[in-house]
C-alpha cells in the first residue's frame, strides 16, 4: 500500500489469460487513481497455442487473443496511458519488452519503439490517441531529488539479502508456481570469530511451505532438491559476502502461512 501512494506510474502486470478483478479492493483504488496507469499483457506467444473456440473467453472475463485482452483492459481501465501485448521470453516479441522500457525510461524515440510493435491494436492507447510522444513518456518519471545518499549502498541487512539469495535459487530449481507458497527464514546468521579455526559464515535457515506435499517437492527424491538449492544458494552466497559460507537449509511446513498475518508482517509484506 506504501508503494501504491508513493508510486509515480501504477504498471498492471497481467497475462494473457488473467482474469481481471473489478471488486478487488486495490484494483478498486487503481480504478478511481489520478496517477498514469500502464498495463502489460504477457504470455501473448501463447495465443496461437489456444483453441480459438474454447470457451475460456466467457462471462468472467477471461480472454485467448490479444485483442480481446488489449479490450478488456481498455474497458476496466479506459485512461490507462498504453496497453502493451507482450512476450518476456526470448523470441520475435521481445520488442515489447524494448517498447515498454523505452516508455518508462523516457528513450530517444519512443514512437519509433512502438512501430517496431507492428499496427497497433485497438484499444492500447486511450481514445483519440495514436501514439505516446517523448514528452508524454518524459512527464510519467520525472526527475527528482536522490532518495538516498549516493554512498548508500542499501537499506537492507545480510540476514534479508540471505533470504533472497536463497529464495531466488528456489525459483530456478522448482519453477513454476510452487516458489510462490515458499518463504525463507534466516534462523541462525553467524559472522566468523577471530579464534575460530575456520573463517566462514554459518547459516541456518528454514525454507517455509504450507502443505506437506509442497515439502516432498522442495525436499525431492533422497534431498535432491533441497541439495541443489543449497549449493547454488551458497555460490551466490559466498559470492555476495565474499567469504565462505556454510549453509543448512530446513524445509518445514507452515500452515497456510500466507494467511496467517502475524507471519506475514514478520516477512514484511505487512506492516507492523
Amino acid at each position: 500500500m506504501g508503494a501504491f501512494h508513493d508510486a509515480d506510474v501504477l504498471l498492471i502486470v497481467t497475462d494473457l489469460f488473467s482474469t481481471p478483478i473489478p471488486d478487488d479492493d486495490l484494483f478498486e483504488k487503481v480504478q478511481k487513481s489520478r496517477k498514469p496507469v500502464i498495463v502489460v499483457v504477457n504470455k501473448v506467444d501463447l495465443e496461437w497455442n489456444v483453441n480459438p473456440d474454447s470457451q475460456e473467453n466467457d462471462a468472467e472475463g477471461r480472454t485467448i487473443t490479444v485483442e480481446e485482452a488489449v479490450a478488456r483492459w481498455r474497458f476496466l481501465l479506459p485512461k490507462a496511458k498504453a496497453i502493451i501485448p507482450l512476450s518476456a521470453e526470448d523470441g520475435v516479441n521481445q520488442k515489447g519488452v524494448t517498447a515498454l522500457r523505452t516508455l518508462l525510461l523516457g528513450g530517444e524515440d519512443v514512437p519509433a519503439a512502438f512501430r517496431e510493435l507492428g499496427r497497433p491494436i485497438q484499444g492500447m492507447f486511450p481514445e483519440g490517441v495514436q501514439f505516446i510522444t517523448n514528452d508524454d513518456a518524459t512527464k510519467l518519471l520525472p526527475l527528482g531529488p536522490p532518495l538516498y545518499d549516493e554512498e548508500t549502498l542499501t537499506d537492507r541487512s545480510e540476514r534479508f539479502f540471505s533470504s533472497e539469495i536463497i529464495r531466488a535459487a528456489l525459483f530456478r530449481k522448482l519453477n513454476k508456481e510452487l516458489p510462490y507458497c515458499c518463504e525463507v527464514r534466516i534462523a541462525k546468521f553467524r559472522e566468523p570469530r577471530p579464534n575460530d579455526a575456520k573463517q566462514l559464515i554459518r547459516i541456518e535457515a528454514d525454507i517455509l511451505v504450507e502443505r506437506d506435499s509442497q515439502k516432498v517437492i522442495v525436499v525431492g527424491k533422497g534431498g535432491d532438491v533441497v541439495k541443489a538449492v543449497g549449493i547454488e544458494a551458497r555460490e551466490k552466497l559466498e559470492e555476495f559476502l565474499q567469504m565462505q559460507v556454510m549453509l543448512q537449509l530446513n524445509v518445514k511446513v507452515e500452515k497456510d502461512w500466507r494467511k496467517n498475518e502475524q507471519l506475514l508482517k514478520q516477512f514484511g509484506y505487512l506492516k507492523g
